[in-house]
């Protein structure tokens, strides 16, 4: 018996060492599974493909650069206001254990300057450096700038992000997600991914709601 039960408990750790770091991300699957079901019921969105991402994941911005056997499930389709979006789950291996970040891209009417906005920490291990972009702006807002950070360097952007309207949307957002407009798109991006479709679509809504003076100048113009 002096035995038995150390083995048992050298059994039952070496069982929790395996087993634990494959438990998060099936739960955070599982959550993206009911997070696109939601979608498709009630947002119409429709089954996409893998190709409609190759060229967002080949920036090698975050959050792509991170980590190896890097892959997107459940893409979908649809649109938010009258903008295509795409929606898919990404996931990639860092130091030994499998990471999830919900994305989603908004194809915007005109091309905009690069504005990157975070409101938490890309990867969660400390033993990941982030990359941090240059171009750090803070605004009018204390409040946001200590919950978000905002990078820029395009006259237009700086403009964008220097007023109390980018504060105004974000703060108001259910939860904190990191996005970056490049070009003629916007791409959002969540570390796990969101918890809900009503979530999801709010962060689309608040992105397109502080890039409408941009997107209206284009249509304008």
């Amino acid at each position: 018996m002096r035995y038995v039960l150390p083995a048992i408990l050298f059994a039952a750790f070496a069982a929790i060492v395996v087993i634990s770091p494959h438990v998060q991300p099936r739960r955070l699957r599982s959550r993206a599974v009911l997070v696109n079901t939601q979608l498709h019921a009630g947002y119409g969105f429709n089954v996409g493909s893998k190709a409609s991402w190759t060229g967002v994941r080949a920036t090698e911005w975050p959050p792509f650069h991170y980590g190896k056997h890097q892959e997107t499930d459940g893409e979908l389709l649809g649109s938010v206001d009258g903008y295509p979006v795409r929606v898919a789950g990404y996931e990639c291996v860092i130091v030994g254990a499998r990471h999830r970040y919900g994305l989603a891209a908004v194809v915007l009417p005109n091309p905009v300057d690069w504005i990157e906005v975070r409101g938490e920490a890309v990867h969660s291990s400390a033993r990941v450096p982030d990359h941090v972009p240059d171009g750090r702006r803070t605004g009018a807002v204390p409040d946001f700038d200590r919950a978000y950070q905002v990078y820029a360097d395009e006259p237009d952007a700086v403009s964008l992000v220097s007023g109390r309207a980018l504060a105004g949307v974000m703060m108001t957002v259910p939860e904190r997600f990191n996005w970056r407009a490049l070009d003629a798109e916007v791409l959002l991006w969540k570390r796990d991914g969101w918890s809900s479709a009503d979530t999801l679509i709010a962060s689309v809504r608040a992105v397109l709601e502080v890039l409408d003076p941009v997107l209206l100048a284009g249509r304008l113009g």
